[in-house]
C-alpha cells in the first residue's frame, strides 16, 4: 500500500484481511473537565521539557498520527475498530506505522542535509570599514 505524507509517497507492506465488516459508530460529545486537565498537563510538560523540546516532540507525534491515520484509512479501519483487532494484527499494523515513520524521517533528514549543503555553498560578501561618523 502507498500513502502520501508531506508530498512524499511511502510504501507500507501489510498483509491483512478485509476490515470493512467492523463498523462501530464513533462517540460524540465534549468533556470540558478533560480538556482542562489536558491543558494543565500540556502546560506542565512545556515547563518540564522546555518549549523547543516540546515543539519537537509535538512534530514527531503529529507525523506519527498522520501516518497512522492514513494507514488505518487505507485499511478501512477506525481507531475503535483497530482496538478490536487481535494482537498479532495490531502488531503488524504498528510495525508498518513505525517503518513508514522511519522512511519519512530518513527522507526529511536527507532533504535537510541537502538544503544545508546548498546553503553552505552560498557566500555572503562582507562589508568592512563601516563607521558611524
Amino acid at each position: 500500500m502507498e500513502i502520501d505524507v508531506g508530498g512524499r509517497t511511502i510504501s507500507v507492506n501489510l498483509d491483512l484481511p478485509d476490515f470493512t465488516s467492523l463498523n462501530k459508530p464513533k462517540a460524540q460529545g465534549t468533556d470540558f473537565a478533560e480538556m482542562l486537565r489536558q491543558q494543565e498537563k500540556t502546560k506542565a510538560e512545556i515547563l518540564d521539557k522546555g518549549f523547543g523540546k516540546y515543539v519537537s516532540d509535538m512534530q514527531q507525534e503529529k507525523l506519527e498520527k498522520e501516518i497512522r491515520e492514513k494507514i488505518l484509512a487505507a485499511l478501512g479501519l477506525s481507531e475503535e475498530q483497530y482496538a478490536m483487532l487481535p494482537a498479532e494484527q495490531r502488531a503488524s499494523i504498528e510495525a508498518a506505522v513505525q517503518a513508514a515513520i522511519q522512511q519519512e524521517m530518513l527522507a526529511r533528514t536527507e532533504q535537510e542535509n541537502q538544503e544545508n549543503k546548498d546553503k553552505s555553498g552560498v557566500s555572503m560578501p562582507l562589508v568592512a570599514g563601516l563607521s558611524m561618523a
